[in-house]
């Protein structure tokens, strides 16, 4: 019973760094990240973040398309937690024009109101419309499937 409950908590706070960090590309990494996911071409970015004293590196990779689908991969790594956790996503090119179009519309936000993306919470961030959309993908093992 206790092991279920920690997977469970891991998946939960993997999710919301893979989240916060969706977040953050928005704000910091918006046109190159954007650009290359629009088109699903070669990406790849590794960031350290920051949530609750908990140091995590997370690793982004558009591969590119694979027949009729966007292949992508994000990797959490949590040091202090010694635990690793590799979300892989197929993305239809439906999906893919959602995500950036929900992407480029909060980008654009983010640009017009500067003062509401800095300092963001965790919470905040978690009722975004990009974590949002993210999570509706992540949460559907048809499109992503989480390893840890």
């Amino acid at each position: 019973m206790n092991k279920k409950i920690l997977v469970f908590l891991s998946v939960i706070i993997a999710c919301g760094c893979i989240a916060l960090a969706q977040e953050k590309s928005v704000i910091d990494n918006t046109a190159e990240f954007m650009n290359a996911f629009k088109n699903c071409s070669e990406f790849k970015s590794v960031d350290e973040i920051e949530v609750d004293g908990v140091t995590s590196k997370v690793t982004k990779n558009i591969v590119g398309w694979d027949g009729y689908t966007c292949k992508y991969r994000e990797i959490v790594e949590f040091k202090e937690l010694n635990f690793k956790s590799t979300v892989n996503c197929s993305f239809s090119g439906e999906q893919v024009r959602e995500i950036y179009t929900v992407m480029e519309k909060e980008a654009l936000d983010a640009a017009k109101n500067p003062k509401k993306y800095e300092n963001m919470t965790l919470e905040e961030a978690q009722n975004s419309p990009v974590l949002k959309v993210w999570n509706k993908y992540l949460g559907d093992s048809s499109v992503c499937k989480i390893e840890m």
